[in-house]
This record gives C-alpha cells, structure tokens and sequence, in this order.
C-alpha cells in the first residue's frame, strides 16, 4: 500500500501512473478492502494508494459554520473537533473508524439523513487530483459562494473511480440540544403501521432506527431533541400512537442491556456496534437497499426473518439493509436472489457492503446499476482517459 505524505506526493505518484497507464485503488486505512466486493483482481496491494496521511484540518469556522478536512482524516477526529465548538456534521457514516473522503466517495449515509439530510446537503467544495494529474478545487467555502458545485456531485459516490479525493470542505450545523430517544421492543412488525402514522403526522424526528433481534424480535429507537417544551411536545405526539410501548432515554444511556446506535454516538458511525453484537464474519452476507418512505414502510420483511436474515431499517427517509450469518457464495448468491425477487417491480437499487470473496458486483445485475449509469461512463471516459482510477463499477459492460 503506498502511503504519501503530502498532496504534492499524491499528485506526482498519481501522474506516474497516468504515464504508464496503470491502474490503481484509492482508500483510507483499507479497512473497508477486508471485506469488499470490488470484483476486480487487476489491483493488487503495491497500486493500492492510501490516504490515511492526509489528515490535517485546512480551516474551521464556528461561526459561518464551515470546515474543510483533509480525506485522510476519520470522521471520529473531525467530530471531535467540531464538537468542541458544539457543531456536528450532521451525517452518520457507517463507521466512526471511517475517513472523510472513504465517506464522500462512498456516499454513505444512515439515520440521519431522515430530516437532516445527506452528506451530499453539506459538501460546499472539494478538491481532488483528476485524470491529468493536476489538484483541481471545486465549490466554495459559503453556501453563497459554491462555484463548480457540479463536480462535487460527480465524485460523490464515485468510489475513487474518476479523481483522488483530497480535501473536503462541509458546511456544519449546532449539535441538536438536549437529544434524547424513545426506545421499544416489539415481538412483530406492528411498528411499523405506527411509525408510518408519525411520518403522516409530520413529528419532528432527527432520526428514526429498528433492528431484528437473534429472537425475531423488533428494537424500535426514535430521536428528537430541543428544549424541553419542544421534547416534551414530540413524547406526547409519539405516546398517543405508541401507548406506552417505548420508553424515554436520553442519549448515552442503554436500553435492554445494550448502547443503542444512533444514541450518544448518533454522529459516529452506526453499523459497527451491530456487526459485533450479531458476531458476524468478515465476509458475511450483506446488502442494502434504498426506498422511498412509502414503499420501506410497505416491505414485506416478515418475509426475510423467516429465512435468517438480520434486517437493520431505516424507516422513514430511508433503507434497508439486509445481513445474514451465511460466508458461502452460493447460499449468498440465493439470498441475493430473494431480496431481487420482491424487488422486481421496483426503482430501488442495490449495493454490497459485505460478501464472499467470490462475490461481484455483476451478481447485482440491473438492481446495482443507477439510472445515469451511460452518463456515468461517458464520464469516466472524459475524467479518466488513461483509465487509471480502477473502481469495479465502472468496468461494468451492461446495457442500461
């Protein structure tokens, strides 16, 4: 894995590269490589770049609300920083372990994202090394002020597929006052007819998870905060629909025994904490989906507990994510087969987050492929005509 320590290192490695038309990786620490469906065996460990010395802070402003990291640095480190002067970047990554260009160029996002938006709502600017070896800025440090915002949107999700992340510039928000959650279990799917009532309701939540338990039971949490006139207006709107079913926490306690994500750490990465309570594998099963709050809220997920799956949901905003003890290809690839099959008449899309080595993501088939999936191609070609910046995605040959 090739380590530079400077931005002037990433460019002159990369641009050597280009003149020998080689391709190469791009990540954090890698740790997301440990169990990746990449699909693509030209890539080994010496065309691996590694951006984990690229962690300092450019600048931080409290009061314009805006920060822009280096991609080296983990999401943990930046938090820490912001939360020091009460802001937050109001995007729950996967992993707190996470670094902020593996999250941009990944475009994750989880709870949070159901009234606060996601990490595409508060990118401002970017820069990166593009197919010609140059460092290139894009966007601004205000929201008034954002030109070139296009770029942005292009390498968001891009994997490392068209340029190097470097840099990223977020506008930030205050950390929610007083945060709190309303937590339930729930022997069947009962909860969700309820949850789709606050939806209706319009109550102000900043976050809303379930969970499946090993026991086929449901681990309802809903978020809110603000003062306590506030807070206590959101309880009473969730109590006539939920009764006394749930159970008011404020954030950081826990609940049956266990720390619940979203929570204390409802800005720090959500997925690892279930991952050890379930005991899973390095190459568990593990896809998920992105719905609209209509059709998540109408999912026929009785379906998969029968089946062993493990479901974590976000309800309203919204995705599913679909996990399963299984590491042999063949039973994954039969799985993956029963998830494609309920999705049949729908526009959602599907995405590897875990797999068998054997897995690709051709074994996604139209459901991993977006809708602007020429258009991305056509972009790869214009971005990356020495087509060094390998991503499995872009190599696709599927007509769309």
């Amino acid at each position: 894995m090739i380590i530079p320590s400077s931005i002037k290192d990433i460019r002159n490695w990369v641009s050597s590269r280009i003149s020998m038309k080689q391709s190469f990786r791009t990540c954090g620490k890698g740790t997301r490589f440990v169990n990746s469906v990449c699909g693509n065996s030209k890539i080994n460990s010496n065309n691996i770049l590694s951006l984990q010395n690229l962690k300092e802070k450019r600048f931080f402003d409290p009061e314009d609300m805006v920060v822009c990291v280096e991609s080296g640095m983990s999401v943990s480190k930046m938090n820490k920083i912001l939360f020091e002067s009460k802001m937050c970047l109001p995007v729950n990554s996967w992993f707190s372990s996470s670094c902020v260009g593996s999250v941009v160029a990944c475009n994750d996002f989880g709870p949070n994202r159901m009234n606060m938006g996601g990490i595409r709502d508060c990118i401002l600017g970017i820069e990166y090394v593009n197919g010609e070896g140059e460092i290139v800025k894009a966007g601004g440090k205000v929201v008034k002020n954002v030109s070139g915002y296009d770029i942005t949107r292009v390498l968001l999700g891009s994997q490392g597929g068209l340029g190097v992340i470097t840099a990223v510039t977020f506008k930030v928000n205050p950390v929610p006052l007083e945060p709190c959650g309303m937590y339930g279990i729930f022997e069947n799917e009962t909860w969700l007819s309820k949850v789709k009532k606050l939806h209706e309701n319009r109550v102000p939540l900043d976050w809303a998870q379930c969970f499946s338990t090993l026991d086929s039971k449901w681990i309802l949490g809903l978020g809110y905060s603000g003062n306590l006139l506030k807070r206590k207006r959101i309880e009473d709107e969730i109590k006539k629909i939920f009764y006394k079913t749930l159970r008011v926490l404020p954030d950081g306690e826990s609940f049956p025994g266990q720390k619940f994500i979203p929570g204390e750490n409802r800005f720090d990465g959500f997925l690892k904490s279930f991952i050890d309570i379930w005991e899973l594998d390095n190459s568990y099963f593990h896809v998920f989906t992105t719905l609209n709050t209509e059709k998540t809220l109408s999912f026929p997920i009785d379906l998969f507990l029968k089946e062993g799956f493990i479901i974590l949901i976000h309800p309203i905003g919204g995705d599913i994510h679909f996990l399963h003890k299984s590491t042999r290809n063949n039973e994954q690839l039969n799985l993956l087969e029963k998830i494609k099959s309920v999705l049949v008449n729908s526009d959602s899309k599907l995405r590897w987050v875990s797999g068998s080595p054997k897995s690709s993501l051709k074994d996604l088939g139209e459901f991993g492929i977006s809708s602007s999936f020429l258009l991305e191609k056509r972009l790869k070609r214009h971005l990356d005509p020495a087509g060094v910046f390998s991503e499995a995605y872009y190599d696709l040959d599927m007509e769309k």
